[in-house]
């Protein structure tokens, strides 16, 4: 059951501190050359676009049609669609801000690492595809080839996720690992693609220790029980990517601007954090 209540007020809460801050980086970035006032406040345009992707919805525009009719009450003027459209689009830093907040304290000592693929459209129609074609790139993973983005991720054992980075569909994993694990000291455990002498020795002076099985024509690596059971554990991350594609639909092909695309992905990664109860 969508508290909705509940989960505006954490979404309201942040915002009361962040708000200003944030209209003061889109004034001095030109991001925003016009501050023109909404209808409705940041954390309402925010709260529909979780809300949207925590529902039984899979195209928004039946879903706010939906929510003009049954709960217009909730919010204090409802925009038409265009607009609201336009509105999630332009506050997708927002979004991001949300769910790097929501990451906060989340740091364990023992993490699990990997990467999904975020395909934007079928292989056939590559070369028509022109609203992603900035950011998507052709990239091959262990169900074969794709054209769109990949998420990575770095989870703690309660299911929380920790830290977050997106790349193009041809990006390696393991160029993503340092970046994902800066600040971060911790028994970090990974699948064979994560297997490299150089970045292990790279990241042990910074206090995280990568830990991974051996392939079969290299030398047995001896270790500890404890490394063998989290090593095991980390189908917990194929689950979380599981969820997050089918239950907050992390993957579109219905995106229409990069700035739209990137909003759904943080909206998706938001809910979760949010709603799910894995904890």
């Amino acid at each position: 059951m969508f508290d909705f209540t509940y989960f505006f007020c954490i979404i309201d809460d942040f915002f009361q501190k962040f708000e200003a801050s944030y209209w003061e980086f889109l004034k001095y970035s030109n991001k925003r050359l016009r501050m023109r006032s909404s209808q409705l406040k940041l954390s309402e345009i925010v709260f529909i676009a979780i809300w949207y992707k925590c529902s039984h919805f899979n195209n928004f525009k039946a879903f706010f049609f939906s929510l003009k009719q049954n709960q217009s009450q909730l919010f204090r003027a409802l925009p038409c669609y265009q607009r609201i459209v336009y509105l999630i689009r332009a506050h997708q830093l927002a979004l991001h801000a949300l769910h790097f907040a929501l990451m906060k304290d989340c740091q364990s000592h023992y993490l699990w690492i990997d990467s999904t693929t975020l395909p934007v459209c079928k292989n056939q129609r590559i070369q028509r595809h022109k609203s992603l074609a900035a950011i998507a790139t052709r990239g091959k993973s262990s169900m074969g080839w794709f054209f769109g983005c990949k998420l990575h991720l770095i989870m703690n054992q309660s299911g929380d996720m920790v830290s977050t980075a997106l790349s193009n569909g041809h990006t390696a994993d393991i160029k993503m690992v340092e970046r994902l694990v800066e600040g971060l000291k911790a028994k970090l455990y990974a699948d064979r693609g994560y297997i490299s002498q150089e970045l292990k020795s790279r990241l042990k002076a910074q206090g995280t220790d990568l830990i991974t099985y051996h392939r079969k024509n290299m030398q047995a690596v001896s270790l500890s029980n404890t490394d063998e059971y989290h090593l095991k554990q980390r189908n917990k991350i194929e689950t979380l990517f599981s969820l997050l594609k089918g239950k907050y639909h992390l993957v579109t092909s219905k995106a229409r601007s990069i700035e739209g695309y990137l909003a759904g992905i943080y909206a998706s990664l938001c809910a979760y954090q949010l709603c799910h109860q894995n904890k």
